[in-house]
């Protein structure tokens, strides 16, 4: 009790108040965005997960067991999975959340502060615009921010979600609140993990505005996540492709539980790029995954 007003409790440490069931979603979602890039965990970190969720260890507890193991064995094909899972269920459970450019850097710092500085440059914006090909676009790239213009990309949407004052995120404030994470994922600023990024960020972003999520869409479909992102923002008028959000926009329906669409990454596939390869517009035709 305090002095001045002995009816009012103490303030707590709020991770002692986190529930099984929260601390069982943490992971799943955690452990479910390393497929994002086919990344598995150990069963180490399997192992590791299970006591924390059980209440056996805590949190940190937890990172110093699987920080150790990266240190003492080399499981060079779990390191990243295992490493990052734990980071990310870091930040969940503390809800860190300001809508600030700076949180993006925050984010990518804390996920890879682990790994090579020389890969995955922690926190750092790349300085040369990259591409990557893309299986539902047959080898053709979304055309990502120029390094030039990373700062602007980042204020404007920012900015613009400063102004917003969402209630229900149904219809058509969901469709602003997916169209607002679609383009922060286009700019695309970081060498690695630009999609593990954003979808933190959108969790944590969901969490602070005071929606309840579900684990099961991150834990199960996060490559049909990344997909979706890609068809809201890629662009091609010649083959008739338009940016389409209502992918991303069923996922993040099922993510609030509003919904149980079928997230089917077959639908997403674009199918003018296969029947003629010359259509692809930020890659050469002639790199094109299937040549028609």
């Amino acid at each position: 009790m305090t002095a001045d007003c002995p009816d009012t409790p103490d303030y707590e440490p709020a991770h002692g108040h986190t529930s099984e069931a929260q601390r069982r979603h943490y992971w799943a979602v955690a452990i479910g965005l390393q497929k994002v890039d086919s990344l598995e965990v150990s069963p180490y970190l399997q192992e590791t997960a299970c006591g924390y969720i059980a209440g056996k260890y805590s949190l940190a507890k937890s990172g110093e067991l699987i920080r150790s193991y990266h240190e003492g064995n080399n499981d060079e094909a779990h390191q990243e999975a295992d490493l990052v899972s734990q980071r990310i269920v870091e930040l969940l459970e503390h809800s860190p959340f300001v809508l600030s450019v700076d949180l993006f850097p925050q984010i990518h710092r804390h996920l890879f502060q682990d790994l090579d500085e020389s890969i995955y440059h922690p926190g750092e914006f790349k300085t040369e615009r990259m591409i990557k090909q893309e299986k539902i676009l047959n080898g053709d790239s979304v055309l990502y921010a120029d390094p030039l213009t990373y700062g602007m990309s980042l204020r404007g949407a920012i900015e613009r979600e400063q102004g917003r004052a969402y209630t229900t995120l149904a219809d058509d404030e969901l469709k602003a609140f997916c169209q607002a994470i679609a383009f922060l994922w286009q700019v695309h600023p970081f060498y690695e993990g630009n999609t593990r990024t954003i979808a933190v960020f959108s969790e944590l972003y969901l969490d602070h505005l005071g929606f309840d999520v579900t684990n099961e869409p991150f834990e199960e479909h996060t490559c049909f996540y990344r997909d979706a992102l890609v068809r809201a923002a890629y662009r091609n008028a010649s083959a008739g492709i338009l940016s389409d959000d209502a992918y991303l926009i069923a996922f993040y329906e099922n993510v609030l539980g509003f919904k149980s669409n079928a997230l089917d990454r077959e639908a997403l596939i674009c199918t003018p790029l296969f029947d003629d390869p010359s259509l692809l517009r930020n890659v050469d035709p002639a790199e094109a995954l299937h040549k028609g």
